[in-house]
């Protein structure tokens, strides 16, 4: 596995999805650092703070004081959580590989009981497709208590 086997550069769509579709979760005005397969991105801020965004989660975490500090954090263990490179590695095997601008992205999100991290559980999709529908599903829900029961309707 290579490093850009674990990461994805996003095109001008998927970054103006993310800035759209987040906007209620990015409250302050940000630069993308880093893409992650997985759909996840790392930001920084203009404190120069870099700040972890887990799309299937919606949970935006501080990780590293600077990019510098993140830096040294990707090469080690915290970069194998936040790149999952067995997983990646997984999904590459069961013949679901990332074409450019392209990241995995969850059929069934985890933030409910029946979205797992499974080979099954995950697609390909474009940075657009992924961050537009991750950020406004989350947008939704955001309000709604632990264990509420939802009704997901897509439309076109």
């Amino acid at each position: 596995m290579t490093f850009a086997d674990l990461t994805f550069i996003p095109d001008d769509d998927a970054l103006a999805a993310l800035a759209s579709a987040w906007a209620w979760r990015f409250t302050e005005p940000f630069e993308p650092v880093l893409f992650t397969a997985m759909g996840d991105v790392f930001v920084r801020y203009d404190d120069g703070e870099v700040w972890w965004l887990n799309t299937g989660t919606a949970e935006l975490v501080r990780v590293a004081p600077s990019t510098a500090a993140f830096s040294k954090l990707l090469a080690g263990d915290d970069g194998d959580y936040w790149l999952m490179p067995g997983f990646v590695e997984e999904l590459r095997l069961a013949g679901k590989r990332l074409e450019p601008g392209c990241c995995y992205s969850f059929v069934t999100l985890p933030i409910f009981s029946e979205g797992r991290y499974e080979v099954a559980n995950l697609n390909p999709m474009t940075g657009r497709e992924h961050f537009g529908v991750t950020g406004s599903l989350h947008a939704q829900l955001q309000a709604l208590p632990d264990g509420a029961l939802v009704t997901v309707r897509v439309e076109p």
